[in-house]
């Protein structure tokens, strides 16, 4: 069984930037991420973290930290001008990780709700919002080819949040000879998938550049326990068996996300993936719960 995408050196921790109650530093925050066990870290950001990346990267390097993703929001514009623009501060940041030699995968986005399921829109217009995502997206492909970086498509809700669409998104940007594109399935944002997530997986997994875990509680779309510790849904371990058996191999991340201590979240959902693990390896030798969490009920920001 391929456990081995649940080694520490395959994991990464996510939203731990502007999501974390202790306001770390960027050497702080290597400081934490290394403590914690892992090798490589995703960033996320908003514009007041922008002048802290290159310090940021800089303690990274220090303590032995790759970046293996980096936030690049391409939320629709109100402003039809501005369609397939780059924001300048994300520019930013792509050029400083290519000024380095760095090569992280940029996550990126369309849409930021609502929650699903996402009614399936008529023929005609399911093709004209596919070419108008592809058009958006195309110069951030394209300049993400130019740095040899790929771009995960990353399922935040709304019409974008289906993985479908964002495979016909992919299968059109590909059309154009822009082949560097793949998805970042977050768990956090698929509570609408949770029922059919047995089927999805086969279909989309040779598409998925990275996972992303979260603890899985049916109907919780939105608001309380929407973020909630790794190993404490129902069925996070026959989750994560789907994705084991199916051979799937790519980085997988976990979750702040929430107005806690990172530190302590990434804790209880590295304690939750353990506990998953054991449970995958040999039932009979695992203890039968996880282990009680730091911060049982995380409190989702929104």
């Amino acid at each position: 069984m391929g456990l081995e995408i649940f080694d520490r050196s395959n994991l990464a921790p996510w939203c731990i930037v502007p999501y974390d109650s202790v306001q770390r530093t960027p050497l702080e925050r290597a400081q934490m991420i290394a403590r914690t066990g892992f090798t490589q870290a995703a960033w996320d950001w908003r514009p007041e973290h922008v002048a802290d990346f290159p310090a940021q990267l800089d303690a990274f390097e220090r303590y032995g930290i790759g970046l293996t993703a980096l936030w690049v929001s391409m939320a629709w514009p109100a402003d039809e001008s501005e369609r397939g623009l780059v924001d300048p501060d994300a520019l930013a940041h792509i050029d400083e990780c290519a000024r380095r030699g760095l090569t992280p995968t940029l996550w990126t986005c369309t849409d930021f709700g609502p929650p699903g399921p996402w009614e399936p829109l008529p023929a005609d217009a399911q093709s004209e919002q596919v070419r108008r995502t592809t058009d958006h997206l195309a110069p951030l492909v394209e300049m993400a080819a130019e740095h040899g970086m790929q771009v995960g498509l990353y399922n935040h809700l709304g019409w974008f949040g289906e993985p479908e669409n964002q495979i016909a998104v992919a299968d059109a940007l590909a059309a154009r000879g822009l082949t560097n594109v793949g998805l970042v399935y977050v768990q956090h944002h698929g509570h609408a998938h949770l029922n059919r997530f047995t089927t999805l997986w086969p279909g989309i997994q040779d598409r998925v550049l990275a996972l992303v875990l979260n603890g899985m509680v049916e109907g919780a779309h939105w608001g309380g326990r929407k973020i909630h510790p790794y190993g404490h849904g129902p069925a996070d371990v026959e989750r994560a068996r789907v994705v084991v058996e199916s051979g799937w191999n790519g980085p997988v991340a976990l979750l702040s996300h929430t107005m806690d201590d990172a530190e302590h979240r990434l804790l209880d959902n590295l304690e939750g993936l353990d506990w998953v693990v054991a449970r995958l390896r040999d039932p009979a030798a695992s203890p039968a719960s996880p282990p009680q969490p730091r911060i049982p009920e995380p409190v989702w920001p929104h």
